[in-house]
Protein backbone atom coordinates (compact mmCIF):
# COMPACT_ATOMS: atom_id res chain seq x y z
CA UNK A 1 0.00 0.00 0.00
CA UNK A 2 1.06 3.29 -1.52
CA UNK A 3 2.00 6.13 1.43
CA UNK A 4 0.76 9.56 1.07
CA UNK A 5 4.29 10.90 0.26
CA UNK A 6 4.58 7.99 -2.66
CA UNK A 7 0.70 9.25 -3.82
CA UNK A 8 2.39 12.63 -3.77
CA UNK A 9 5.34 11.94 -5.25
CA UNK A 10 3.64 10.12 -8.02
CA UNK A 11 1.29 13.09 -8.74
CA UNK A 12 3.73 14.91 -9.13
CA UNK A 13 5.71 12.68 -11.68
CA UNK A 14 2.19 12.60 -13.46
CA UNK A 15 1.36 16.42 -13.59
CA UNK A 16 4.92 17.12 -14.71
CA UNK A 17 4.57 14.91 -17.46
CA UNK A 18 1.40 16.30 -18.63
CA UNK A 19 2.63 20.45 -18.64
CA UNK A 20 5.55 18.75 -20.65
CA UNK A 21 3.49 17.32 -23.53
CA UNK A 22 1.32 20.22 -23.65
CA UNK A 23 3.93 22.41 -24.01
CA UNK A 24 5.75 20.42 -26.83
CA UNK A 25 2.58 20.31 -28.60
CA UNK A 26 1.60 23.70 -28.06
CA UNK A 27 3.27 24.87 -31.49
CA UNK A 28 0.48 23.12 -32.65
CA UNK A 29 -1.90 25.96 -31.53
CA UNK A 30 0.03 28.87 -32.81
CA UNK A 31 2.41 29.09 -29.81
CA UNK A 32 6.23 28.92 -30.07
CA UNK A 33 7.34 27.96 -26.95
CA UNK A 34 11.10 25.87 -28.18
CA UNK A 35 13.04 28.05 -26.63
CA UNK A 36 16.08 27.76 -29.10
CA UNK A 37 13.89 28.48 -32.29
CA UNK A 38 13.70 31.96 -33.39
CA UNK A 39 10.09 33.37 -33.95
CA UNK A 40 9.25 34.93 -37.83
CA UNK A 41 8.88 38.02 -38.17
CA UNK A 42 7.37 41.04 -40.64
CA UNK A 43 10.23 41.77 -43.20
CA UNK A 44 9.88 45.47 -43.02
CA UNK A 45 8.86 45.24 -38.97
CA UNK A 46 5.32 45.10 -37.48
CA UNK A 47 5.17 48.75 -38.04
CA UNK A 48 4.86 48.43 -41.65
CA UNK A 49 2.69 45.77 -41.16
CA UNK A 50 0.18 47.92 -39.01
CA UNK A 51 0.04 50.42 -42.21
CA UNK A 52 -1.56 47.73 -43.85
CA UNK A 53 -4.29 48.06 -41.15
CA UNK A 54 -7.33 50.85 -42.09
CA UNK A 55 -10.29 51.50 -39.60
CA UNK A 56 -13.00 52.12 -41.82
CA UNK A 57 -15.20 55.27 -41.11
CA UNK A 58 -18.46 53.39 -41.03
CA UNK A 59 -17.28 50.78 -38.69
CA UNK A 60 -15.84 54.01 -36.47
CA UNK A 61 -18.78 55.52 -36.07
CA UNK A 62 -20.62 52.80 -34.96
CA UNK A 63 -18.02 52.95 -31.80
CA UNK A 64 -16.59 49.42 -32.54
CA UNK A 65 -13.10 48.56 -31.40
CA UNK A 66 -10.88 45.53 -29.80
CA UNK A 67 -8.38 43.23 -30.30
CA UNK A 68 -8.66 40.58 -33.10
CA UNK A 69 -6.07 37.70 -32.63
CA UNK A 70 -4.99 35.65 -35.92
CA UNK A 71 -2.96 32.34 -36.21
CA UNK A 72 -0.85 32.48 -38.93
CA UNK A 73 1.26 29.26 -40.92
CA UNK A 74 4.60 30.93 -41.85
CA UNK A 75 6.74 28.87 -44.22
CA UNK A 76 9.91 27.84 -44.51
CA UNK A 77 10.32 30.60 -47.30
CA UNK A 78 8.32 33.32 -45.58
CA UNK A 79 5.23 33.10 -47.22
CA UNK A 80 1.55 32.79 -45.17
CA UNK A 81 0.27 29.78 -46.13
CA UNK A 82 -2.91 29.63 -43.45
CA UNK A 83 -4.63 32.20 -41.35
CA UNK A 84 -7.76 31.49 -39.26
CA UNK A 85 -9.23 34.12 -36.86
CA UNK A 86 -9.12 32.77 -32.83
CA UNK A 87 -10.93 35.79 -31.59
CA UNK A 88 -13.14 37.74 -34.00
CA UNK A 89 -14.36 41.24 -33.67
CA UNK A 90 -16.17 41.97 -36.59
CA UNK A 91 -16.74 40.86 -40.04
CA UNK A 92 -15.37 43.88 -41.89
CA UNK A 93 -12.49 44.07 -39.41
CA UNK A 94 -11.55 40.06 -39.28
CA UNK A 95 -11.06 40.83 -43.21
CA UNK A 96 -9.30 43.53 -42.78
CA UNK A 97 -6.70 42.05 -40.72
CA UNK A 98 -6.85 39.28 -42.05
CA UNK A 99 -5.89 40.54 -45.71
CA UNK A 100 -2.65 42.74 -43.95
CA UNK A 101 -1.08 39.50 -42.96
CA UNK A 102 -1.70 37.33 -46.29
CA UNK A 103 -0.10 40.30 -48.10
CA UNK A 104 2.85 40.48 -45.34
CA UNK A 105 6.25 38.74 -46.16
CA UNK A 106 7.94 37.17 -43.14
CA UNK A 107 11.19 35.83 -41.96
CA UNK A 108 10.68 32.61 -41.08
CA UNK A 109 11.19 30.96 -38.11
CA UNK A 110 14.48 29.38 -37.41
CA UNK A 111 15.64 26.46 -35.28
CA UNK A 112 19.79 25.86 -35.13
CA UNK A 113 20.09 28.15 -38.56
CA UNK A 114 17.49 26.04 -40.81
CA UNK A 115 14.22 27.58 -40.96
CA UNK A 116 11.18 25.70 -39.71
CA UNK A 117 7.17 25.97 -41.01
CA UNK A 118 5.47 27.09 -37.56
CA UNK A 119 2.12 28.72 -36.40
CA UNK A 120 2.69 32.38 -34.72
CA UNK A 121 -0.39 34.33 -33.35
CA UNK A 122 -0.81 37.99 -34.06
CA UNK A 123 -3.05 40.75 -32.04
CA UNK A 124 -4.21 42.86 -34.29
CA UNK A 125 -5.70 46.15 -32.21
CA UNK A 126 -8.55 48.28 -33.17
CA UNK A 127 -8.56 51.57 -30.92
CA UNK A 128 -10.70 54.56 -31.41
CA UNK A 129 -8.30 57.02 -29.32
CA UNK A 130 -5.48 55.76 -31.34
CA UNK A 131 -6.71 56.23 -34.76
CA UNK A 132 -5.82 59.33 -36.76
CA UNK A 133 -6.99 60.92 -40.23
CA UNK A 134 -4.29 60.12 -42.36
CA UNK A 135 -4.08 63.26 -44.86
CA UNK A 136 -3.11 62.49 -48.81
CA UNK A 137 0.45 62.37 -49.89
CA UNK A 138 -0.33 63.64 -53.34
CA UNK A 139 -0.86 67.15 -54.59
CA UNK A 140 -2.48 65.52 -57.51
CA UNK A 141 -4.22 62.31 -58.36
CA UNK A 142 -5.16 61.52 -61.66
CA UNK A 143 -6.58 57.81 -63.91
CA UNK A 144 -6.63 58.13 -67.53
CA UNK A 145 -8.51 55.57 -69.39
CA UNK A 146 -7.44 55.01 -72.95
CA UNK A 147 -10.76 52.62 -74.98
CA UNK A 148 -9.50 50.93 -78.21
CA UNK A 149 -11.48 51.88 -81.49
CA UNK A 150 -13.30 48.58 -80.20
CA UNK A 151 -14.33 49.69 -76.60
CA UNK A 152 -13.07 46.18 -76.17
CA UNK A 153 -9.39 46.88 -74.00
CA UNK A 154 -8.44 49.53 -72.00
CA UNK A 155 -5.29 50.88 -71.71
CA UNK A 156 -5.74 52.35 -67.77
CA UNK A 157 -2.82 54.82 -66.90
CA UNK A 158 -2.80 56.54 -63.25
CA UNK A 159 -0.72 59.78 -62.59
CA UNK A 160 0.53 60.63 -58.94
CA UNK A 161 2.67 63.50 -57.62
CA UNK A 162 3.78 63.90 -54.14
CA UNK A 163 3.72 66.94 -51.88
CA UNK A 164 6.84 68.34 -51.66
CA UNK A 165 6.99 67.86 -47.86
CA UNK A 166 6.34 64.52 -47.80
CA UNK A 167 9.50 61.96 -46.61
CA UNK A 168 10.19 59.41 -49.28
CA UNK A 169 10.35 56.92 -50.30
CA UNK A 170 6.57 55.17 -50.31
CA UNK A 171 5.10 52.23 -50.58
CA UNK A 172 2.26 51.87 -52.52
CA UNK A 173 -0.30 48.97 -52.94
CA UNK A 174 -2.34 49.10 -55.77
CA UNK A 175 -5.50 46.87 -56.36
CA UNK A 176 -5.37 44.90 -59.82
CA UNK A 177 -8.68 43.83 -61.48
CA UNK A 178 -9.02 40.30 -62.17
CA UNK A 179 -8.43 40.71 -65.80
CA UNK A 180 -5.57 43.12 -65.26
CA UNK A 181 -2.97 42.62 -67.71
CA UNK A 182 0.68 44.30 -69.00
CA UNK A 183 1.52 45.83 -65.50
CA UNK A 184 3.90 48.91 -65.36
CA UNK A 185 5.23 51.28 -62.52
CA UNK A 186 7.76 54.19 -63.65
CA UNK A 187 8.89 57.43 -62.28
CA UNK A 188 11.02 59.89 -64.01
CA UNK A 189 14.28 58.05 -63.79
CA UNK A 190 12.34 55.02 -65.67
CA UNK A 191 10.52 51.56 -64.28
CA UNK A 192 10.63 50.67 -61.18
CA UNK A 193 10.70 47.21 -59.44
CA UNK A 194 7.17 45.78 -58.50
CA UNK A 195 5.82 42.92 -56.57
CA UNK A 196 2.73 41.19 -56.43
CA UNK A 197 0.80 39.79 -53.06
CA UNK A 198 -2.61 38.57 -52.88
CA UNK A 199 -5.32 38.52 -50.22
CA UNK A 200 -9.19 37.96 -50.26
CA UNK A 201 -9.82 40.82 -52.41
CA UNK A 202 -7.60 40.15 -55.22
CA UNK A 203 -4.02 40.59 -56.35
CA UNK A 204 -2.34 43.97 -55.62
CA UNK A 205 0.63 45.39 -57.08
CA UNK A 206 3.34 46.73 -54.71
CA UNK A 207 6.27 49.30 -55.48
CA UNK A 208 7.80 51.92 -53.83
CA UNK A 209 9.08 55.10 -55.46
CA UNK A 210 12.08 57.80 -54.58
CA UNK A 211 11.02 61.00 -55.97
CA UNK A 212 8.10 63.01 -56.49
CA UNK A 213 6.13 61.38 -59.20
CA UNK A 214 5.01 57.98 -60.72
CA UNK A 215 3.39 56.75 -63.64
CA UNK A 216 1.57 53.72 -62.67
CA UNK A 217 -0.64 51.24 -64.59
CA UNK A 218 -2.49 47.98 -66.44
CA UNK A 219 -4.18 46.55 -69.58
CA UNK A 220 -7.98 46.22 -69.12
CA UNK A 221 -10.36 43.75 -70.95
CA UNK A 222 -13.90 43.61 -69.81
CA UNK A 223 -15.10 39.94 -68.53
CA UNK A 224 -16.47 38.13 -71.55
CA UNK A 225 -20.02 37.81 -71.23
CA UNK A 226 -19.93 41.30 -69.85
CA UNK A 227 -21.10 44.27 -71.86
CA UNK A 228 -17.67 45.29 -73.62
CA UNK A 229 -18.35 48.98 -73.56
CA UNK A 230 -18.49 49.40 -69.63
CA UNK A 231 -15.46 49.89 -67.90
CA UNK A 232 -15.56 48.87 -64.36
CA UNK A 233 -12.96 48.84 -61.80
CA UNK A 234 -12.85 48.82 -58.17
CA UNK A 235 -10.09 50.89 -56.81
CA UNK A 236 -8.16 50.34 -53.61
CA UNK A 237 -5.11 52.16 -52.53
CA UNK A 238 -3.09 52.67 -49.03
CA UNK A 239 -2.88 56.31 -49.08
CA UNK A 240 -5.72 58.48 -49.23
CA UNK A 241 -5.88 60.42 -52.29
CA UNK A 242 -7.29 64.44 -52.49
CA UNK A 243 -10.05 65.35 -54.62
CA UNK A 244 -9.15 63.60 -58.25
CA UNK A 245 -10.00 63.32 -61.67
CA UNK A 246 -10.92 60.33 -63.83
CA UNK A 247 -11.12 60.79 -67.37
CA UNK A 248 -12.03 58.68 -70.48
CA UNK A 249 -9.43 60.04 -73.75
CA UNK A 250 -10.93 59.27 -77.57
CA UNK A 251 -9.13 58.95 -80.83
CA UNK A 252 -12.40 60.40 -83.51
CA UNK A 253 -15.07 57.92 -81.73
CA UNK A 254 -18.31 59.48 -81.70
CA UNK A 255 -19.12 58.67 -78.09
CA UNK A 256 -21.48 59.31 -75.31
CA UNK A 257 -21.85 58.69 -71.55
CA UNK A 258 -24.65 57.60 -69.35
CA UNK A 259 -22.90 59.54 -67.17
CA UNK A 260 -22.74 63.59 -67.95
CA UNK A 261 -18.90 64.53 -67.61
CA UNK A 262 -17.64 67.40 -65.31
CA UNK A 263 -15.64 68.76 -68.40
CA UNK A 264 -15.06 68.12 -72.02
CA UNK A 265 -11.85 69.29 -73.81
CA UNK A 266 -9.20 68.87 -76.75
CA UNK A 267 -5.98 66.84 -76.07
CA UNK A 268 -3.05 68.90 -78.38
CA UNK A 269 -3.04 65.16 -80.62
CA UNK A 270 -7.10 65.82 -81.57
CA UNK A 271 -7.78 63.36 -78.83
CA UNK A 272 -11.10 63.76 -76.91
CA UNK A 273 -11.51 64.14 -72.95
CA UNK A 274 -14.27 63.56 -70.80
CA UNK A 275 -13.40 64.26 -67.34
CA UNK A 276 -15.08 63.27 -63.62
CA UNK A 277 -14.23 65.10 -60.47
CA UNK A 278 -14.82 62.53 -57.65
CA UNK A 279 -14.13 63.05 -53.82
CA UNK A 280 -11.29 62.14 -51.24
CA UNK A 281 -10.72 58.42 -50.47
CA UNK A 282 -9.46 57.23 -47.19
CA UNK A 283 -6.62 54.83 -47.32
CA UNK A 284 -7.49 51.94 -48.64
CA UNK A 285 -11.38 52.82 -49.06
CA UNK A 286 -13.17 50.84 -51.88
CA UNK A 287 -14.61 52.94 -55.12
CA UNK A 288 -16.21 51.40 -57.27
CA UNK A 289 -15.48 53.05 -61.09
CA UNK A 290 -18.17 52.47 -63.85
CA UNK A 291 -18.50 54.35 -66.81
CA UNK A 292 -21.21 52.89 -69.45
CA UNK A 293 -20.50 54.17 -73.18
CA UNK A 294 -22.79 54.82 -75.64
CA UNK A 295 -22.82 54.42 -79.26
Amino acid sequence: MRTSFERKLWLGIIILSMVTLISQCAWFRGDIVTPDLIKPSPVDGYDQLSTRIYYPKGIREQGIEGVIKIKAKISQTGVVLETRIDEPLHPELDKIAVNAIQRTMFYPATKDGEPLEVWISIPIVFALRDWQAKSSPFSSFEMLVYPNASYKSFKVQMLGKIKPEEDLPLRFELLLPLNAEKTWANSSNGSIKTERARDENGEWLIFQINEGQFDVGFNYEPIIGQDAQNFKYQLMLNHALPTWELAMIYGDQQVGFDQTPDRVSHEEDGSMRFSYDLERLEAYESRYLTLSLVK
